[in-house]
C-alpha cells in the first residue's frame, strides 16, 4: 500500500487515509481477509472478504470479538488483546495461529501502523490466511522432477471414511510418524489415556476400514484420501498463539 507522505497528517487523518486507501486494495480484486484496528484496538475496518467468510451469523466479528459471550470467547478475545498490546509495545510485526469457535484455523500477520508525520502508532493491520498442512514430500518431489511415488497419490476428494474421535486421533499421530509408544503417551499427556497396546489395536481396525493389510498402506492410502489434513478437534483449543518456528535449511 503506497500512501502520499508530502502532506502532513494527524494521526487520526492517517488513520482514515490508510483505511480509504485498503477499501481501494481490497475491493478491486484482491481478495484477502484484512482488517485495520485502530490504536485502542477497535476494528475501523474489514475487507469484503472478512465480511463475507468471517462475520458470525449474527454479524459480529468473530476474530477478537470483544462482545464474546461465551467463557472461551472471552478467553481468545484476551489473548487477541495481549498480542495487540506486543504489537503496540514493540512496534514489530507478529505472526500467529487461531483457532475459532466455528473450527476454522488461519495464520493472523499483524504489523503497527505508523503515522510518518509523528512516528506515534495508530493502529494495527492484520491479514488472516488459512492454515496449510503441506505434504513437504510431494513439495520436494515436484522440486526434484518426481512423478512417482506416494507423495503424488494424494487425491482431491473429500474425506471417504466417518472415522471416530479417537480413531481421529490415533491416525493424525501415526501418519505423522509417532509410534505407538509415542502416541499412547502423547495421548496420555492430553487427557486421553490411552496404552500403547489399545493403540495397536485402533490401528489394526483402522487397516480394516481402510481396506488394506499394512500400516505401510494404511499411511499410503490415508494420505491419498487427506487424512493428513485433519487435525482433530479435541487436539485443539480455541483461541490465537503466536508462531516461532521456522524451517532451516543446512548448508
Amino acid at each position: 500500500m503506497v500512501l502520499n507522505m508530502s502532506k502532513t497528517r494527524t494521526d487520526e487523518e492517517f488513520l482514515d487515509l490508510y483505511c480509504s486507501c485498503a477499501d481501494v486494495v481490497f475491493n478491486n480484486g484482491e481478495n484477502e481477509v484484512a482488517f485495520i484496528k485502530d490504536k485502542d484496538f477497535e476494528f475501523r475496518y474489514l475487507s469484503p472478504e472478512y465480511r463475507n467468510k468471517l462475520l458470525s451469523p449474527d454479524g459480529t466479528v468473530i476474530i477478537d470479538n470483544s462482545a464474546a459471550p461465551t467463557d472461551i470467547q472471552k478467553h481468545a478475545t484476551e489473548q487477541a488483546l495481549k498480542q495487540d498490546q506486543q504489537i503496540r509495545e514493540t512496534l514489530k510485526g507478529k505472526s500467529f495461529l487461531y483457532v475459532d469457535v466455528y473450527d476454522r484455523i488461519g495464520i493472523i500477520r499483524k504489523r503497527p501502523i505508523i503515522n510518518p508525520a509523528t512516528g506515534n502508532f495508530v493502529g494495527i493491520a492484520g491479514v488472516i490466511k488459512p492454515f496449510a498442512l503441506p505434504n513437504i514430500l510431494s513439495m520436494i518431489y515436484k522440486m526434484n522432477g518426481i512423478n512417482f511415488g506416494l507423495a503424488n497419490k494424494v487425491q482431491k476428494q473429500p474425506l471417504k471414511y466417518d472415522l471416530t474421535e479417537r480413531q481421529n486421533m490415533i491416525l493424525f499421530l501415526y501418519l505423522n510418524k509417532y509410534s505407538n509408544t509415542e502416541i499412547s503417551e502423547i495421548m496420555t499427556i492430553l487427557g486421553h489415556k490411552i496404552s500403547k497396546t489399545r493403540v495397536n489395536d485402533y490401528l489394526e481396525n483402522l487397516k480394516y476400514i481402510f481396506h488394506v493389510k499394512t500400516k505401510e498402506q494404511l499411511i499410503e492410502k490415508a494420505i491419498s484420501l487427506n487424512y493428513h489434513l485433519l487435525i482433530p478437534r479435541k487436539f485443539l483449543k480455541v483461541g490465537s498463539y503466536e508462531l516461532e518456528d521456522e524451517v532451516i535449511i543446512p548448508e
